[in-house]
């Protein structure tokens, strides 16, 4: 296959155009401010100016290129290995590797032992995120991996069952399609990296053996995520979504870097009244993101909600974490 730093054939039509406005997102983790995170967030006009920027400089390029290329980065010249997702009318790559979801995988067993970071750029109709390897005692290759993208959509998973550690937690984009980067501890062991973008997109992985890293390409469309997952201050819900309607008993899913990783998930009335509530502890929270679940029942009530995760601030008591609002349906008496 050919270099990928050099420009990709013709977006299809249902491509979204390069432009730096998105749908609003929630609050990153990376402010400081320890208030209540709710569900949408917009991107600043700094940042947006700065995409457009990048844009310019990309579309007046030779051939296209790499706006935020950085001295010494030999990515680009090597030779890349394009890992086929498996065939299906829904999933079917087209000729530039494109897809909607599928799963795949790769790598190497033993190849790396951590993350060292990850690296951003910005091309003429797609993004790239460049993952660099680390191993004790040697150089690093590409690790074993494998990726999916769930099926409500909003984000890709990157798998690595022999990584142990991570330079990096998480990470903010300024662009026009991924948003930020989450690495948590599996419950299996190793490490899983979540990449949320701001709007649904086709994707590609591809390795880069001579420089030992993973590139994932994303690639805006025309549609909107009708349910996105909730990020907020330190805490990220992935189910349920965004106004999603749920019935008793409810299942919450998400990730957390919280004091202690204890987290706190309750569902509240249109009142603010508690309809149910749980306390449990996320599997990690100091070096990296943990996981959480719990599962919530609740009765006599139907209609809007909020769903409220996060705990007491260790500095004052107040509550830091998320809320979102979803549509509880009646599950009768309790």
């Amino acid at each position: 296959m050919g270099d990928l730093s050099q420009r990709p054939p013709g977006p299809p039509a249902d491509v979204a155009p390069f432009v730096p406005a998105g749908p609003a997102r929630a609050p990153s983790r990376t402010e400081t401010s320890p208030t209540i995170a709710g569900s949408q967030r917009l991107k600043t006009f700094a940042a947006a100016v700065l995409v457009a920027v990048f844009a310019s400089v990309a579309g007046c390029g030779v051939g296209g290129g790499d706006t935020t290329k950085q001295d010494g980065d030999q990515a680009g010249q090597d030779a890349s290995v394009t890992i086929p997702a498996p065939g299906g009318e829904a999933t079917e790559p087209g000729d530039d590797g494109f897809v909607a979801s599928a799963g795949s995988s790769g790598g190497e067993a033993g190849a790396a032992d951590r993350i060292e970071g990850v690296r951003f750029r910005i091309f003429d109709d797609y993004e790239r995120l460049l993952i660099d390897f680390g191993r004790e005692g040697g150089s690093a290759g590409v690790p074993r991996w494998s990726v999916e993208s769930p099926a409500q959509g909003g984000y890709v998973r990157l798998d690595f069952p022999g990584l142990a550690s991570t330079a990096i937690t998480d990470e903010d984009f300024v662009g026009s399609v991924l948003d930020e980067l989450y690495v948590v501890r599996d419950r299996g062991g190793g490490l899983f990296a979540d990449v949320f973008a701001m709007h649904e997109f086709r994707y590609r992985v591809t390795e880069l053996p001579g420089s030992g890293q993973l590139a994932v390409d994303f690639r805006g469309v025309r549609e909107e995520l009708d349910l996105p997952p909730t990020t907020g201050y330190k805490t990220v819900v992935l189910q349920p979504r965004e106004a999603e309607e749920v019935d008793s008993p409810v299942s919450v899913q998400g990730y957390t870097r919280l004091f202690e990783g204890q987290v706190t998930i309750s569902l509240l009335s249109r009142e603010r009244e508690v309809l149910s509530s749980k306390t449990v502890r996320a599997n990690e929270w100091a070096a990296v993101w943990g996981l959480f679940e719990a599962t919530l029942e609740f009765s006599d009530y139907e209609g809007l909600a909020t769903l409220r995760v996060g705990s007491g601030s260790p500095r004052d008591g107040s509550f830091v974490g998320t809320e979102t609002e979803v549509f509880l349906e009646s599950s009768g008496p309790g």
